[in-house]
């Protein structure tokens, strides 16, 4: 049969086109508002919230919901490093996401769309803030949605009605490995799931194709998704690659589950009265809450898998100082200038490893990040060499007695950075495993301490780093007085842990490698606070224990230090 004997066909096909494109329009502008209103702090949410899978599946779910697209939730987290087994676990979460999001726009809610639409306009225009004017755009991208909807709805009596497109859609179903790569290649190409279900729900209510049919399209779908991350990780880093390869593999061992299970399905569904339109959304979800469920089950071990597969590969071209030009040919001011530049990347790659660390406190496989530590760890060692070597030579040359103080302040800082990525390779690590191994799971209480301390060593990391670029007496003050506040939050919580272990409330091991980790964390603090005590220093702010600051006479229980003279609290234990 060809298009002449149906002439309608033509229209049909440009109709369909166009609900399409709005919808998928309707969505990108729903993404773009909530990015524009919350976005933010929905990378903060991403970068910093992270206490272990659980979490991660939770909160891929609830950026899904927001963002109405696991295509999208994947990029922000993407961005933002999340990786490894977290990675998987917000995909899987991700996915669960998408399908909520189809399940409510499955209700006919196109009587809202004017509603919502005049609503996004008049906020999007008249809004007196960014987050009214995202607001105003997801609003009315949502009620473009379900105009679109309606118009697919529409579509639904011409589509039954052509005899040309209905004998299409069914010869590809009379081949099922075709029609599940055609599913997966379109949803490929529209980079949403969310668009092909609600687009097949359509044709199974206009009786185009029939619901076996639809559900077996739905898992092509739901392949078509999985390979877009993976698409996306193409060139990353190994580490990047692990969730969107096993989000896909998890995906197609749930299809190969449920596709000899499909008829059985559908003849539970029919015999609980759910139309064919709702069966596809039913086991759309269905399919991925399975999924999941079976994926949380050994996501350590399925990402360790992967991980230790993947052909080896050397980090993106490192990080190795670019700045450090000829001493005899720069003048030390300039020279300067330039080991501030390569001590920054440095200290990049030293945050880095910190926020890998930070999420991977409560993993139960930790070898992925070891390796990782370990690699970046390497490279911190490299630029320490090159950067100290660079600032001795430095020191031969005629400089003023401001400028040789500068260098002894980026000596000091430098060190630390490397002292520091000691500590997370030959100790923190070390007790993670050590943690692994004995199978032991820290409380609320040390989950909680562990994490205010890490929140508050990333609250001096900016403080440091301003310190060092610029010499800044009030970030100065601040880094001091943070280290302050830091001790004796630290102090209290080993204080209130003790008390637990004395009264039993915690095993003898837990409490010693609880008391190891922090102690590790205090050291990290001290190597990002010891910038600022030269400085203070040599404005006699600190003298014999004191700190006189703002006519402040508190004493201040730190060290004494002799003026010029730098000194790394704690740090004799530094590189133990």
């Amino acid at each position: 049969m060809n298009l002449a004997n149906d002439p309608s066909i033509t229209q049909l096909l440009i109709a369909l086109a166009g609900g399409v494109a709005l919808l998928i329009w309707g969505l990108k502008r729903v993404q773009k508002g909530m990015n524009k209103a919350f976005g933010s702090r929905l990378a903060y949410l991403v970068r910093d919230r992270f206490a272990g899978v659980w979490s991660a599946l939770g909160l891929g779910v609830t950026l899904t919901l927001i963002l109405q697209s696991s295509t999208a939730s994947a990029l922000l987290a993407a961005s933002l490093g999340v990786q490894g087994e977290a990675g998987l676990a917000f995909l899987l979460g991700a996915d669960v996401g998408t399908t909520l999001v189809a399940l409510i726009l499955s209700f006919d809610l196109s009587a809202l769309s004017p509603l919502l639409i005049a609503v996004g306009v008049g906020l999007e225009l008249r809004g007196g803030s960014k987050r009214q004017q995202g607001a105003g755009q997801a609003a009315m991208g949502l009620g473009l949605m379900l105009l679109a909807l309606g118009m697919l709805r529409n579509l639904a009596e011409p589509l039954q009605a052509s005899q040309l497109f209905v004998e299409m859609m069914r010869s590809l179903l009379a081949e099922p490995w075709l029609a599940l790569l055609f599913a997966a290649l379109i949803t490929f190409m529209l980079h949403s799931s969310l668009v092909m279900v609600l687009l097949l729900a359509g044709m199974v209510a206009a009786q185009v194709i029939d619901p076996v049919g639809g559900m077996m399209l739905v898992l092509g779908v739901n392949i078509g998704s999985a390979l877009i991350p993976v698409f996306m990780s193409k060139g990353a880093s190994n580490a990047k690659r692990v969730a969107p390869i096993g989000n896909l593999l998890l995906r197609f061992i749930g299809m190969l589950a449920f596709l000899p299970a499909l008829p059985w399905i559908n003849d539970i569904m029919t015999s609980m009265s759910f139309t064919g339109a709702w069966q596809l959304v039913l086991l759309h979800c269905l399919f991925n809450l399975a999924v999941a469920s079976f994926g949380m089950l050994i996501v350590s071990k399925l990402a360790g898998w992967i991980d230790q597969r993947l052909p080896a590969q050397k980090l993106t071209p490192t990080p190795a100082p670019k700045y450090l030009d000829d001493v005899e040919d720069t003048t030390p001011s300039a020279a300067i200038a330039n080991v501030v530049r390569d001590t920054l990347t440095m200290g990049d790659l030293l945050e880095e490893m910190l926020r890998d660390m930070h999420q991977g406190l409560h993993r139960k496989n930790v070898d992925a990040l070891a390796k990782k530590i370990q690699q970046s760890d390497d490279i911190i060692d490299d630029f320490h060499q090159q950067i100290n070597a660079y600032l001795l030579e430095l020191g031969g040359q005629d400089m003023t007695l401001e400028e040789r103080s500068r260098c002894q302040d980026l000596l000091l800082f430098t060190t630390n950075i490397e002292h520091a990525g000691d500590i997370l390779e030959r100790s923190i690590i070390m007790l993670l495993k050590k943690k692994t191994n004995l199978h032991i799971e820290f409380g609320d209480y040390e989950k909680q301490a562990i994490e205010q301390c890490m929140q508050a060593l990333f609250e001096v990391m900016p403080m440091s780093f301003q310190v060092m670029m610029s010499e800044d007496m009030d970030a100065a003050r601040s880094l001091f007085q943070a280290k302050q506040s830091f001790n004796q939050l630290h102090q209290d919580y080993l204080d209130g842990q003790q008390q637990q272990a004395m009264e039993q409330q915690i095993s003898p091991v837990a409490h010693v490698l609880f008391t190891d980790i922090m102690r590790d964390v205090k050291r990290l603090h001290s190597h990002f606070t010891a910038i600022a005590y030269p400085l203070l220093s040599r404005q006699g702010e600190l003298h014999h224990s004191r700190w006189r600051g703002n006519g402040d006479e508190d004493d201040m229980d730190t060290m004494p230090m002799p003026a010029n003279q730098p000194v790394v609290e704690e740090a004799e234990d530094a590189k133990a």
